[in-house]
């Protein structure tokens, strides 16, 4: 009789443990509402109490959103890249190879069916399903080419074009310069295959790790826009890492004739390969330094410019600039184009004769 009470007085707690523990694990495809998705959920970790991780896309855009269940719940939740709550989902035990539920829009409280169908079963804990071929070989077949609405710089358009982690720019203007420069900036995403492979590796590690898409954070833009030269900055900054991951390299065009050129040759310098720093020719250095005043806890580093230095064009001059470290003790000096001129070659007199004061 004891035993028959316990069982009894026990049943609410089991059945509320077994809704949390829904063995969905496997990748699925069927619908939300009416748009056709696919989603996959991962093994279960053998540490009790752990939080479960899935995701899924829509098969139309191929975006992968993230979808998490805390130890001790019953509902997955879904969030975007900001880790903002998009979507609730309640799942039903799975009936054969068939999983049904309902997803609930947070604020609103809007909801829609969920019908899937088991695409592949669960592997094992080595083997994650959200790290699959299932569920991602249809990810890794779209690109081609991400393409922004056009944006604007100073009163002229431009627009992104990514593929992957991959970002460059497309100058919206008209002229031979222009579409050789464009040439050039769209050679950018001609990525070989290994990179490509990596990319799509690292992404798959972490949807069968956590359920979320980490990636490098990119950016490409320009950062001056004349009738003569233009210069585009691309960021990124890569995932997982600090400071040390941030990478920063600016490249400038001749607008006229389409030609990339070293700025740094027209200060008598030359950036190093693969990147547009250089160390400061030595009568800029002691110009630019001639009136600062050094801090203390600076002593022993390169504070005094034998650092190297991004050189980029703004309107109202030439910057040259350390990237930040977190010792407070780069320097960023801003050479006004009226007192440039003693520190140019006669080529770099030449590319910046329009903007050099008339004797």
């Amino acid at each position: 009789m004891r035993r028959f009470l316990f069982a009894c007085l026990t049943l609410p707690a089991c059945h509320i443990a077994m809704a949390g523990d829904t063995p969905v694990q496997g990748v699925w495809q069927g619908t939300l509402g009416k748009a056709n998705i696919v989603a996959c959920f991962n093994q279960p970790s053998p540490t009790q109490g752990a939080d479960r991780s899935g995701n899924y896309y829509y098969t139309r855009y191929k975006t992968p959103i993230m979808l998490s269940m805390a130890n001790g719940k019953s509902e997955w939740s879904e969030s975007d890249a900001k880790g903002d709550t998009t979507g609730t989902w309640r799942l039903d035990a799975p009936q054969g190879n068939k999983l049904t539920g309902t997803w609930t829009e947070p604020r609103s409280g809007k909801t829609l069916p969920l019908a899937l169908t088991l695409l592949q079963a669960a592997g094992d804990r080595e083997h994650p399903s959200c790290a699959s071929d299932a569920y991602n070989l249809a990810l890794e077949d779209f690109p081609g080419t991400k393409v922004s609405k056009p944006l604007t710089f100073e009163g002229k358009q431009y627009r992104n074009l990514q593929v992957g982690d991959t970002i460059t720019v497309e100058l919206m203007a008209p002229g031979d310069g222009i579409a050789k420069i464009n040439a050039q900036l769209r050679a950018v995403l001609a990525k070989n295959k290994k990179d490509l492979a990596d990319f799509y590796a690292t992404r798959r590690e972490y949807l069968g790790r956590n359920g979320f898409t980490t990636e490098d954070e990119v950016y490409a833009e320009p950062t001056y826009w004349s009738p003569r030269w233009v210069t585009v900055k691309f960021y990124r900054w890569a995932a997982g890492y600090g400071a040390s991951g941030i990478s920063i390299r600016f490249r400038t065009w001749d607008v006229k004739t389409g030609q990339e050129t070293d700025v740094w040759n027209w200060f008598g310098a030359s950036a190093s390969d693969g990147d547009d720093k250089a160390e400061l020719p030595d009568r800029l250095r002691q110009a630019l330094f001639k009136d600062v005043a050094i801090d203390a806890e600076c002593k022993g580093t390169d504070y005094d410019g034998r650092g190297r230095f991004h050189l980029s064009l703004k309107p109202e001059g030439v910057s040259f600039w350390e990237d930040a470290n977190g010792s407070g003790c780069e320097n960023d000096f801003l050479l006004p184009y009226s007192k440039v001129g003693p520190f140019l070659t006669v080529k770099g007199r030449a590319a910046l004769s329009d903007l050099l004061p008339k004797n």
